[in-house]
């Protein structure tokens, strides 16, 4: 078994909704943050839309940061796209973000399965959110 997948299997959770989620929640704790929270819901007061995040942490000032793992199926295959056009998927993607914002959501980073590879770029990418870096 390679080390991504027993990364995978050390830090699993039952959150994880697929292979990815795994591997990025072994990432960001082998990078030395807190494990965040998975699959939590906002509801956007605006639209009355629910939203569920992957990821999230609230820093110690009280902000929340999301993470969230975009894989490029979504982008591809028809079934997922469900009828819309690239274009229409992309201004989902869009209402989303607002949606999660009007909700209470203070940062939104987006990372996908090739940031998983390199593990001192993903630490950088999150640290500048205030992300909460596990205690030693």
């Amino acid at each position: 078994m390679n080390a991504n997948a027993q990364n995978a299997f050390r830090f699993a959770t039952p959150f994880a909704e697929n292979g990815g989620e795994a591997r990025a929640l072994a990432a960001m704790i082998l990078c030395g943050f807190e494990p965040p929270a998975q699959q939590m819901e906002f509801v956007d007061p605006q639209t009355g839309k629910r939203y569920r995040v992957d990821f999230l942490w609230r820093t110690r000032d009280g902000r929340i940061v999301v993470v969230e793992l975009d894989g490029l199926v979504k982008y591809r295959d028809p079934q997922m796209m469900d009828g819309r056009t690239l274009g229409g998927v992309i201004d989902d993607e869009r209402e989303r973000s607002e949606g999660l914002k009007r909700a209470g959501v203070d940062v939104i980073v987006r990372i996908r399965m090739d940031n998983l590879h390199d593990l001192e770029g993903l630490k950088q990418q999150l640290a500048g959110t205030g992300a909460p870096l596990r205690r030693r």
